[in-house]
């Protein structure tokens, strides 16, 4: 995608900034990209970065408490934020005039919250409830979570993003202040603004809000990304709620920048893509299995580490060796043989459709590149996301498959009903 053009440059205080025109988007997003999620928290300290994801919505010196989103709908837009295990992110999509309340807004956000003992203490009890509506009432809501620490340490990827309420409930508001100076500072955000905007102009502005937040200190991130040693490969639990045998599967990855990334990606298009080509739809013949009702893979790809996962669910409370058996055989196909070349470009067409959407619509695009801004080697490597999956071959799929999909590093979770 050599056409899609960006600028981006870096404020004294270490802010780096990307801009993005696009005269046919109608509005504009601005937002807030921190480098920090739940791997950067430590143990006994775990949830904090979800926490702030709703603590910086309450309110700042110019922003009364519970203002900050009315002022952007009023203006005819609205915000959102998500946390991950790699990074924070805040942003507002307004219509373009309005760029500068989106400046003006994040800027508030970063430069002094209003972060309160009252604040603190409702917005524990509406995470627990977060917590409770969206993991621990559904029977499996916590199995994502329950692979990862199966497959990683505490220490980075191996807890809960939610966080621990118990840790929670005993952080001191000294102790989210400490972690709100460490990590929610200018030389830790990458600021983006992307649509139909005047780069002179925003640039003008930016300037104006940002340049005199003080930068912060350098921070200490995790260095060690060991896998358990030991792996508890096989686990049984009983669920109470679930109506029948599941199985979930799980293959520790390389991280979402590593040059095999986009091979895995094709690799589980092919076994759980299309119906046209899917390997567990066609080779196990699901509607004619009494064993196998239903079986699907998905992929997760964070800063330094990724997973493959295969979820099942299956007839009876010993099906679990069939299950393994057929799935085993899939794999091994991907190992052995050389994809059919139609399936190759097949999948490949669907990944160039999908992710060419992102470079047309202002709110993924701004999403997509502070990623590549934190999290690749450099941002312009956006630039190559298409072509990266279209230089992979039936070769790479081979030897991908044959490095990753090893039986070894396997790790299997079954949940019988209670």
């Amino acid at each position: 995608m050599d056409n899609v053009h960006f600028e981006e440059y870096d404020l004294a205080n270490g802010l780096h900034v990307i801009l993005h025109k696009d005269v046919n988007e109608p509005n504009v997003i601005v937002g807030t990209k921190y480098h920090v999620g739940s791997k950067n928290e430590e143990i006994g300290k775990t949830g904090y970065a979800h926490f702030y994801e709703h603590l910086l919505f309450h309110g700042t010196k110019n922003i009364p408490q519970g203002k900050f989103e009315s002022i952007i709908l009023d203006a005819g837009g609205y915000c959102n934020a998500y946390t991950n295990y790699d990074v924070t992110y805040y942003y507002q999509l307004l219509p373009a005039h309005e760029f500068k309340l989106g400046l003006w807004a994040e800027s508030e956000r970063m430069l002094h919250p209003v972060i309160t003992s009252e604040g603190i203490n409702r917005e524990r009890e509406i995470v627990k409830e977060e917590k409770r509506m969206r993991y621990d009432s559904k029977p499996l809501g916590n199995s994502y979570f329950e692979m990862m620490s199966k497959l990683f340490s505490d220490e980075t990827y191996g807890h809960n993003m939610i966080g621990s309420m118990e840790d929670l409930n005993a952080a001191s508001k000294e102790d989210f202040d400490a972690f709100l100076k460490t990590y929610y500072t200018p030389n830790n955000a990458c600021l983006v603004v992307s649509g139909n905007i005047d780069i002179k102009e925003t640039k003008k502005w930016i300037k104006l809000y940002f340049k005199d937040i003080p930068k912060g200190k350098k921070i200490k991130r995790p260095i060690k990304f060991d896998r358990i040693s030991g792996l508890e490969k096989h686990t049984e639990r009983t669920v109470k709620g679930l109506k029948g045998e599941s199985i979930l599967v799980g293959y520790p990855l390389m991280s979402q920048s590593d040059a095999d990334a986009p091979a895995m990606q094709i690799i589980n298009a092919i076994l759980s893509g299309s119906s046209n080509y899917s390997y567990f739809e066609n080779h196990l013949n699901l509607k004619k299995d009494t064993i196998i009702k239903r079986i699907k893979s998905s992929v997760d790809f964070w800063e330094k580490e990724g997973t493959l996962r295969i979820t099942a669910n299956v007839e009876s409370k010993n099906s679990e060796p069939y299950l393994l058996e057929k799935l085993e055989e899939q794999i091994m196909l991907l190992k052995n043989e050389h994809v059919d070349a139609v399936v190759l470009q097949q999948v490949k067409k669907q990944f160039e459709s999908a992710h060419v959407d992102y470079f047309y619509h202002a709110e993924t695009f701004a999403d997509k590149v502070t990623n590549y801004y934190h999290l690749y080697n450099k941002t312009s490597d956006i630039r190559n996301l298409i072509d990266d999956f279209n230089k992979v071959t039936a070769d790479d799929i081979q030897r991908v498959a044959k490095k990753y999909l090893d039986k070894k590093n396997r790790v299997v979770i079954v949940y019988h009903p209670e």
